[in-house]
């Protein structure tokens, strides 16, 4: 997904595929392409990449779905307790500035925006705004067919 969204850099993906390796996936493109080394063409390796993640059944996906997923991921973050309501609540602002312009995404950025800021600003409020963006996650989730821990 960082690949996609521009924030993984080309030459880390053969020590990742060598990792992968490790940890017993298998593959002809993964092999190559743990070969190469970090000063390889990066359009070489990144070609090698995504036809490995082909092999192994899971492509690549597109700009838009990568920003749904990491947002989606921000909003599981929140629930699970990996990330801090504010920590989660900037990610999925800043992902859902990113989606195509539509209603419900214009919605969660004004939602998440003003949950970031508030918490902000007001940390009084705290516990009430950490409450309702918890809802606003799980809310998120739901809309997505995504399963909701249950203490959300």
């Amino acid at each position: 997904m960082n690949l996609v969204l521009g924030e993984q850099p080309t030459e880390d993906l053969p020590m990742i595929a060598a990792l992968a390796l490790a940890d017993g996936l298998e593959g002809p493109t993964l092999v190559e392409l743990a070969g190469l080394s970090r000063r390889d063409p990066p359009a070489d390796i990144r070609d090698l990449f995504v036809q490995a993640m082909a092999e192994l059944e899971r492509p690549l996906p597109g700009v838009e779905e990568a920003w749904r997923e990491r947002m989606l991921d921000a909003a599981q973050g929140m629930l699970n307790g990996s990330l801090t309501h504010f920590e989660a609540g900037n990610e999925i602002y800043w992902c859902a500035c990113h989606l195509e312009r539509t209603g419900k995404a214009t919605e969660l950025v004004l939602l998440f925006m003003g949950f970031w800021s508030n918490w902000e600003d007001r940390p009084d409020e705290r516990a009430a705004i950490e409450k309702d963006m918890r809802v606003a996650a799980a809310d998120l989730l739901r809309s997505h067919g995504e399963q909701v821990p249950e203490q959300a």
